[in-house]
């Protein structure tokens, strides 16, 4: 089953880049939800966006479809667990940190609708788990963060209990018992949950979608599935859209029949280019570049993005406060990328493994 491949697509050896497209549009559809509809409820005193995106909050799910093709893709490179640990945790933390850090400063000099948290609730953000532990974010973004840690931490125990010989058998067998209990939870949970904000479910509800990752459980299984299918075994894209299917059913369980319907449409896109060997208007300069720096736009765009428009709108009215606001956030998003990404990451990253050294140096003396 692992090296088998009927030929859907050859094995590419060589980056996706169509990933990184998929990334820019995540991004930017996200951004756009929050310049427009999100604008509309914070500041409805100041005026009204005349557009609205209320779609772009699906680009969460393209996101949690991306992180787990390539969160799959980093496991079964990784040669010990420590490798897959210390690649996750330089990736994302360095990054967040200076981000919450300009959110904090941010909101104590302006006046942000939504966003008021004790320094206590600031100094735990600095965790990326707030959510777990059903502390508010210093940024709205911040609750998909705690999500995807969830997930690394599944696949690092994984690694652990296959001893860091994660097969292709181990991680759809993972998924499809992971997804099975998901599907299970979101009918349990449905009276409760279907058609309410998940902010505002019961508190025992909340917890079980939150810690089984119940409705993002097979976003990321079919992501997994979907690399395997490109990588290894091009069967495996029937258990990606098996995976897909049950997203779009718990959309409706949780949501409504809208939502299914939306997410049907992600999910598809996504197996359409997943099943390509290329997909050239992913390859485009703009998309690329937005998803080298979607990261770093995704954490740092709404707070100041929200007061430049709140700012502008008076001065210049809607549309021209709209393009002054993205066109800011993705300067500083690009800063961010140079200076959180490129630089600190690699320095965090580099000290992380030095430590391991150190204590792999005791363990050995001992």
């Amino acid at each position: 089953m692992q090296s088998h491949s009927s030929g859907m697509v050859p094995t590419d050896e060589q980056r996706f880049r169509e990933l990184d497209g998929l990334r820019g549009i995540a991004a930017i559809a996200v951004v756009s939800i929050h310049f427009t509809f999100n604008f509309n409820i914070a500041y409805p005193d100041v005026g009204k966006v005349p557009f609205e995106f209320p779609w772009g909050s699906y680009g969460v799910q393209l996101f949690f479809l991306i992180s787990g093709y390539v969160i799959l893709m980093t496991a079964q490179r990784s040669r010990r667990i420590t490798d897959f640990v210390i690649s996750r945790v330089s990736r994302l933390y360095p990054t967040y940190w200076i981000a919450v850090t300009a959110s904090i400063l941010i909101t104590l000099a302006f006046p942000v609708p939504g966003i008021g948290v004790s320094w206590i609730d600031r100094i735990l953000n600095y965790t990326m788990v707030q959510r777990l532990l059903l502390v508010p974010n210093v940024d709205i973004v911040y609750w998909t963060l705690a999500i995807e840690m969830q997930f690394y931490a599944l696949i690092a125990l994984l690694l652990f209990f296959s001893r860091n010989r994660l097969t292709n058998f181990h991680a759809m067998g993972f998924a499809a018992a992971w997804c099975a209990v998901a599907l299970l939870a979101s009918l349990y949970v449905y009276p409760d949950a279907h058609g309410v904000n998940p902010q505002e479910v019961a508190t025992r509800t909340k917890i079980i979608l939150n810690l089984g990752i119940v409705e993002w459980a097979p976003l990321f299984s079919c992501g997994m599935a979907s690399y395997i299918a490109r990588s290894s075994d091009s069967r495996y894209i029937f258990l990606a859209f098996i995976f897909g299917v049950q997203a779009t059913i718990e959309a409706f369980i949780l949501h409504d029949l809208d939502s299914a319907f939306i997410v049907a449409g992600v999910v598809g896109c996504f197996l359409l280019v997943i099943t390509r060997k290329r997909t050239g208007i992913l390859l485009a300069a703009p998309l690329q570049f937005y998803g080298k720096i979607s990261y770093s736009l995704y954490i740092q765009h709404y707070i100041p993005g929200l007061l430049i428009i709140r700012y502008f709108y008076p001065i210049l009215g809607p549309v021209p406060s709209l393009f002054i606001a993205f066109a800011a956030v993705t300067f500083a998003a690009y800063l961010l990328h140079l200076v959180g990404e490129r630089w600190a990451s690699k320095k965090f990253r580099n000290f992380l493994l030095e430590l391991r050294s150190h204590f792999d140096i005791v363990k050995g003396a001992k």
